[in-house]
């Protein structure tokens, strides 16, 4: 029953991960109207959230169950810690070393963040 409902989680968290990829790419194509530079900070933006999501999902939904709370818990705190770390590094890393227009790099990093939000209306857990 646990794994079962760890396969159910981890399905649902990366067809979440899914939804924001299809959004970053909607965003690169939307950026190509305006330029090739602020497409590509609109695609780096978004991924790095992606990136960031798709790695939390992954060490969270390893376990669940009531056996494997101390387990979840722990790997929700590593996987929430990383994600942080993770999104600083990327966020440092593009700012500095990519030729990106960083206003746009935001804007694709934060639509990315509030598409969270409205995940719950989009995916229905099957």
């Amino acid at each position: 029953m646990s794994e079962s409902l760890a396969k159910q989680g981890r399905k649902q968290a990366y067809k979440m991960v899914l939804l924001q990829l299809g959004i970053s790419i909607a965003l690169v194509l939307i950026g190509l109207l305006i330029s090739w530079r602020v497409s590509v900070s609109l695609g780096v933006g978004s991924l790095i959230m992606v990136i960031a999501h798709f790695v939390f999902a992954t060490i969270v939904f390893r376990r669940s169950g009531a056996q494997a709370a101390e387990a979840v818990n722990k790997a929700f705190k590593i996987g929430e810690s990383l994600k942080i770390l993770l999104t600083l590094g990327l966020l440092i890393f593009a700012l500095t070393e990519l030729p990106v227009h960083p206003p746009s790099l935001l804007i694709g990093y934060a639509i990315i963040v509030f598409s969270q939000w409205f995940a719950p209306l989009i995916i229905k857990s099957s």
